[in-house]
C-alpha cells in the first residue's frame, strides 16, 4: 500500500480576502529559505513543530516542568519559559498544560485532509471568483506535497494560487506552473547586496523566477515596502523597469510594513528579531504608486 502524500502545515485560514481573486481559503506551509527580519508569519521559518508560549495565561502551575524529559529546558526563572536551544520538541509540555498557555504551532497533514478544508467552503469560491492559495513559509520548499495538492485542486476544478518569495529553480517553476491559475510573487528589492544583507539570500534567483512565471501563469508581483530597506525611490523606479517588461502581469501591490506579527515573536521566543521601524513610511506608499503607474503598471496600495 502507497503511503498518502503529507507536509508540514502551519495553519489554514478560511475566508481570505487578501490571497488572491474573491473568497479562499489560505493554506499555510512550514518552511522559508529566507530569513526576513520584518515578516509576519515567523511561525513558518522552520519546517518542524514548534511551541508558542503565551505568558499571560500561564498559571505557574509546573506541569509542564514536571513531564519535560530535559533537565532545564523549562526554566520559571526566565521570561522565555523554555530554553529553545535545549527543547526535543516532544510537545509533552503542551499536553500537560491545564490553562492552554502553551500551544504546538505546526502539523503534519495529508493531501486529503487538507483539501478536505479546502473543499468545505466550495460554495464561497464559486459564488465570489475565489480559490485556494498556498503561502507560507514558502510552499515550494515542500515541493512534492504542494505539487498534489496542486493537481488535486485542479481536479476539483478550483482556482489556485501560490503566493511565493520566488526563490526557487527552473525545475520546480516547471513542475507546478501547469497547475497554477495565479501567482503572488513578492520582489522585495532589485539589489543584490542588499536584498542578501537584509533576507540572507541573493535575489538573482528570485529576478529569473519572475520571468519565467510570469511568461506563463498571470502574476501580481507584491513588494513590502520596508523603512530603511527599500521605501526609495530609486528603488522603486528600477522596481518599474523591471516589472513592466515582464509579460504576465496583472498587476502590482504595495504593502506598507506593519507589525503586525510582534506577538509571534514573543510567543517564539525571538523577541530580538522583530524588525525596527525608525521613521514611518508617511505619504511615500501613494507616491510610489503614482510612480508604477507611470511604466504602465496597475497598482494598489494594500492595508
Amino acid at each position: 500500500m502507497t503511503l498518502e502524500c503529507s507536509g508540514m502545515i502551519s495553519s489554514i485560514q478560511k475566508f481570505s480576502i487578501d490571497d488572491g481573486p474573491g473568497i479562499r481559503t489560505t493554506v499555510f506551509l512550514k518552511g522559508c529559505q529566507l530569513r526576513c527580519p520584518w515578516c509576519h508569519n515567523p511561525e513558518t521559518f522552520n519546517h518542524f513543530p514548534e511551541i508558542y508560549f503565551r505568558s499571560a495565561k500561564c498559571i505557574g502551575c509546573g506541569k509542564c516542568s514536571e513531564v519535560c524529559p530535559v533537565e532545564s529546558a523549562i526554566d520559571f526563572t526566565s521570561e522565555e519559559r523554555i530554553d529553545r536551544q535545549l527543547c526535543i520538541r516532544c510537545m509533552k509540555c503542551v499536553e500537560s498544560c491545564p490553562a492552554k498557555a502553551l500551544e504546538t504551532v505546526g502539523k503534519v497533514m495529508t493531501v486529503s485532509e487538507v483539501m478536505a478544508e479546502v473543499m468545505a467552503d466550495v460554495m464561497f469560491y464559486e459564488t465570489s471568483g475565489g480559490g485556494v492559495t498556498f503561502s507560507g513559509g514558502e510552499a515550494t520548499t515542500q515541493l512534492e506535497f504542494l505539487t498534489e495538492l496542486l493537481k488535486e485542486s485542479k481536479k476539483q476544478k478550483i482556482h489556485t494560487c501560490i503566493e511565493t518569495n520566488g526563490y526557487a529553480r527552473k525545475e520546480v517553476w516547471e513542475k507546478i506552473l501547469p497547475y497554477l491559475d495565479l501567482v503572488l510573487l513578492d520582489i522585495k528589492h532589485m539589489d543584490p547586496v542588499m536584498h542578501k544583507k537584509f533576507t540572507g539570500v541573493n535575489n538573482e534567483l528570485i529576478l529569473e523566477s519572475a520571468r519565467i512565471i510570469t511568461s506563463q501563469v498571470d502574476t501580481i508581483i507584491r513588494t513590502p515596502l520596508i523603512p530603511g530597506f527599500n521605501d526609495s525611490q530609486d528603488f522603486i523606479e528600477h522596481l518599474g523597469q523591471f516589472v513592466s517588461g515582464l509579460p504576465k502581469v496583472k498587476e502590482c501591490h504595495l504593502i506598507p510594513y506593519h507589525d503586525y506579527g510582534s506577538s509571534k515573536y514573543i510567543m517564539l521566543g525571538k523577541k530580538a528579531d522583530m524588525y525596527q521601524v525608525r521613521d514611518p513610511l508617511g505619504d511615500k506608499p501613494q507616491r510610489y504608486k503614482e510612480i508604477l503607474e507611470k511604466y504602465g503598471l496597475e497598482v494598489k496600495v494594500l492595508k
